[in-house]
C-alpha cells in the first residue's frame, strides 16, 4: 500500500519536474522525504530543484544528503559535481566528474559536463578531447555535435565547425542553434543553400519562441550579407522583440544600480588600498561588442599573458558580498573599506578561480565586458591591477549589439530604447570614473585602434607594463580560444567597413541615430 502511494507521488513530483515547476517539486519533494527519508530519487528531483532556480548552496546539500544514504548514486554526484560548478568551486567539480568517469567509463553526462567545465576556463582543446570521447559512446547525440562545433568555432576551425553543425541538423534538422553556428561562420551568396534552408524552416512548422529567435536573427545575419538591409532589418526587429516579450526585461533595475554606484564610491580614496598580487591580473572591460575580444587577442599574444575570456568570478563576488535587492549595501560597502582581512579574502577567492586556469607566472587577463560597472571593487581589492576599457562610435557599438543574440543574456540589447538608455548610463558612469583620482583607465578607441593599429598595439603593451614582442602585430595569429561571437572579427587582421557600419541601418534604427 505504502508502496504505491510512494511510486504514485514520485510519478507526479517528477511529471512536474519535467514541466519546469520547480517550487511544487521541491515542497512536495521536502514532505514526502519526511515520510519517506531514504528515497534516493528524491534527493536527486529536490537538489536538481533547487539547482534550477538558482539555489545552488541548497542543492549542494541536499545532493550530500543523498550521497551519505548511497554514495556511488552516479546521477547525484554528477549534479553535485554541476553545482560545484556552479558555485564557481571548479576543481572540486573537476575532481568529482573525473572519479565518475574513472568508475563509470560509459557515462556520456560526466564527459560532457567536464568537457563543458573546460569550455568555460577556455580550454578549448581539453573540452574537444572530452566531447569526442562522449561522441564515441553516444555518436548520434546531437547536443554532443554541437558542443563540437561551439568548441572549433572557439578555436578558429570554421569549415570543421560548419561540418559539426551539418552533422547536427542532419540527426535533427529541427535543432535550429546549429543553424545559427552556421550562419555566424559563414558569408552568405545569391542562392546560399543555407539562406535557402533556414527560409524552409521559418515558413515551415509551428515553432516555439526560441527556435523564432535563433532563426530571425540567422536571417537577419544572411541577408545583410546579401545586401538585403531591410529584409535583415526586419527579422533583426522580429527577434529582438520576441527576445524582449520573453525575457520580461525591466532596464530600471539596471539603471538604478549604475547610478547607485556612481553614489556610494563618490568619497571613497583609492590611494590607501594596496595588495602584492595587484598585477596578476589585466581587466579589460567596457560595452559588448566594443572591440573587448579584438583587444585581449593583442595582449594575450604576448608571451607573459594568457587570455582568460568572460570570467563570472568578479560579478558573482560583489553579487555575493555586497548587494541587496538589486543594490549595492552602503554598510557592506563601508565595511570592506576598514576592514583589510575581508578585502585580502575576496581578493584571494578571486585568485583562487583565477589560478584554476594554470597560467602559472603567467598575468591573466579578467575579458568580461560588463564588468565597467564594478571597476571601484577592482581598484579596492586589486589595485594595481591594469584596466584596459575598450569603446566604440556608440551608434556602431549599439548596432552591433542591437544585430546579435548573445550567449550570455544581455537583455537590454533587445530593445532600440533600452539600448540607448543602458549606453548613456555606461557612458555617465566611465565619466565618473575618468575624474575619479587614481582610477588610471587605459583607454582604447576602436576607431583610433582601426586607424593607426601599430602605434596603438604599442601604446596599449606598454600601458600594461608589458616589454615589446613582435607577436603582438599578430594577434590574428593567436590560437588564443575566443567563445563570444566576435570570433571570427577577432581572428582577422584589422578591418574598416565596421567603422561605417551604422550608415545601412540608420533609415531603421532612427533613435539611435538621433541619440548619438
Amino acid at each position: 500500500m505504502e508502496k504505491n502511494y510512494l511510486k504514485k507521488k514520485i510519478q507526479i513530483i517528477v511529471n512536474n519536474f519535467k514541466e519546469q515547476k520547480f517550487d511544487f517539486v521541491i515542497s512536495k519533494s521536502i514532505d514526502c522525504l519526511k515520510k519517506f527519508p531514504k528515497t534516493i530519487i528524491l534527493y536527486n528531483l529536490l537538489g536538481s530543484s533547487y539547482q534550477s532556480i538558482g539555489k545552488y548552496l541548497k542543492a549542494k546539500e541536499v545532493f550530500i544528503d543523498g550521497l551519505k544514504l548511497d554514495s556511488e548514486n552516479i546521477a547525484i554526484r554528477n549534479n553535485l559535481a554541476t553545482c560545484y560548478k556552479y558555485l564557481l568551486q571548479y576543481e572540486n567539480a573537476e575532481n568529482l566528474y573525473k572519479k565518475i568517469i574513472e568508475t563509470n567509463p560509459k557515462y556520456v553526462n560526466a564527459y560532457v559536463n567536464l568537457g563543458n567545465l573546460k569550455r568555460d576556463i577556455n580550454k578549448l582543446n581539453e573540452a574537444i578531447e572530452l566531447y569526442e570521447a562522449a561522441n564515441k559512446i553516444d555518436p548520434n547525440n546531437h547536443i554532443i555535435l554541437f558542443l563540437l562545433a561551439l568548441a572549433h568555432q572557439g578555436l578558429g576551425n570554421f569549415e570543421k565547425s560548419i561540418e559539426y553543425a551539418k552533422n547536427v541538423l542532419l540527426i535533427n534538422p529541427t535543432f535550429v542553434k546549429a543553424d545559427h553556428l552556421i550562419s555566424l561562420s559563414r558569408t552568405y551568396k545569391k542562392n546560399d543553400w543555407h539562406y535557402l534552408s533556414l527560409l524552409k524552416k521559418i515558413e515551415g512548422r509551428e515553432l516555439q519562441e526560441i527556435e523564432k529567435i535563433e532563426l530571425y536573427f540567422s536571417l537577419s545575419k544572411a541577408n545583410e550579407d546579401l545586401n538585403n538591409i531591410s529584409e535583415a532589418y526586419k527579422f533583426l526587429k522580429k527577434g529582438n522583440d520576441l527576445n524582449k516579450i520573453k525575457n520580461n526585461y525591466e532596464i530600471n533595475t539596471d539603471l538604478k544600480l549604475i547610478e547607485n554606484i556612481k553614489d556610494l564610491f563618490e568619497k571613497i580614496n583609492f590611494n590607501k588600498f594596496s595588495n602584492k598580487n595587484s598585477n596578476k591580473i589585466i581587466f579589460i572591460l567596457g560595452m559588448p561588442r566594443s572591440g573587448t575580444s579584438l583587444i585581449e587577442q593583442i595582449i594575450s599574444s604576448h608571451s607573459k599573458v594568457i587570455g582568460g575570456g568572460e570570467m563570472p568570478i568578479l560579478s558573482n563576488l560583489v553579487k555575493k558580498n555586497f548587494i541587496d535587492n538589486e543594490e549595492i549595501s552602503r554598510n557592506k560597502l563601508i565595511e570592506l573599506t576598514k576592514t583589510p582581512s575581508k578585502i585580502i579574502s575576496i581578493a584571494n577567492e578571486y585568485l583562487d578561480f583565477v589560478n584554476y586556469f594554470d597560467g602559472g607566472d603567467k598575468i591573466i587577463i579578467d575579458k568580461a565586458p560588463l564588468n565597467f560597472r564594478w571597476i571601484g571593487f577592482i581598484k579596492i581589492l586589486f589595485p594595481n591591477a591594469k584596466i584596459v576599457h575598450c569603446y566604440r562610435d556608440p551608434k556602431n557599438n549599439c548596432l552591433s549589439m542591437y544585430k546579435n543574440l548573445f550567449e550570455a543574456s544581455l537583455e537590454f540589447t533587445y530593445n532600440e530604447e533600452d539600448l540607448i538608455k543602458f549606453y548613456k548610463a555606461y557612458q555617465d558612469l566611465l565619466n565618473f570614473w575618468q575624474f575619479k583620482d587614481s582610477t588610471n583607465l587605459i583607454n582604447v578607441s576602436y576607431e583610433e585602434l582601426i586607424a593607426n593599429s601599430e602605434s596603438e598595439i604599442r601604446r596599449i603593451i606598454k600601458d600594461c607594463g608589458l616589454s615589446w614582442e613582435e607577436n603582438c602585430l599578430l594577434y590574428y595569429k593567436n590560437k588564443n580560444p575566443i567563445k563570444t561571437m566576435s570570433t571570427a572579427q577577432a581572428r582577422k587582421p584589422i578591418y574598416k567597413s565596421s567603422i561605417k557600419a551604422f550608415e545601412k541601418f540608420n533609415y531603421y534604427l532612427k533613435n539611435i541615430d538621433k541619440s548619438f
